[in-house]
């Protein structure tokens, strides 16, 4: 009897095919995202900006790892509201493929997460975003209310999941965050006329 189980026979023994995947895996999912941010660039000249709300787009994709996984990749706009003369950030909307902890598995997502002095934020914004999309919400739509953050979409690594999917649910997010002006005022504390 072996001293080893068939998966670490199997691993020993494709160790420099797991190595090339791993590699392969990292290249496509940065050029997935590196492409949809290219394509929402395009769409729009920057900064995306209307009323008092901007989104201000990365100049690169990021990438972050946990041990044992590759790391993710993913691009994160800064999405910014004006008080008084100036734009100040108020959350991150990051999109990319990310390790799901909770299922084991790189997903396609995109999370908007407040910034910490604005604990409501993501209760107004989850409001305007069902209002907006009504009943048909994208994909994997949750509030995340423990963790104050909004996952406006979540897919599987797929054949489904295109450049146009992807560009399509990134799009669908950045213009109906920019119509949150109203919401963004009261989750920093101004009148809607200030």
């Amino acid at each position: 009897m072996s001293a080893f189980s068939e998966v670490s026979i199997l691993i020993g023994q494709r160790a420099g095919d797991l190595e090339k995947a791993r590699d392969v895996f990292i290249t496509e999912t940065r050029g997935f995202v590196n492409n949809v941010l290219t394509a929402v660039r395009r769409a729009r000249s920057e900064p995306w900006i209307l009323k008092r709300v901007r989104i201000d787009l990365p100049d690169e994709t990021e990438s972050e790892g946990k041990t044992g996984v590759p790391p993710s990749q993913f691009a994160r706009p800064e999405l910014k509201f004006r008080k008084a003369m100036k734009f100040s950030k108020v959350a991150d909307v990051r999109f990319g493929i990310e390790y799901e902890e909770s299922l084991g598995t790189f997903m396609w997502q995109i999370v908007l997460v407040p910034d910490g002095k604005y604990r409501q934020m993501d209760d107004l914004i989850w409001n305007h975003w069902q209002s907006q999309v009504g009943e048909s919400l994208p994909l994997g739509s949750v509030h995340q209310v423990k963790l104050n953050l909004i996952r406006f979409v979540q897919r599987p690594i797929s054949d489904e999941l295109t450049w146009d999917v992807a560009f399509s649910d990134v799009k669908q997010v950045l213009e109906t965050l920019l119509l949150t002006d109203d919401q963004l005022a009261e989750a920093v504390g101004l009148d809607a006329e200030d």
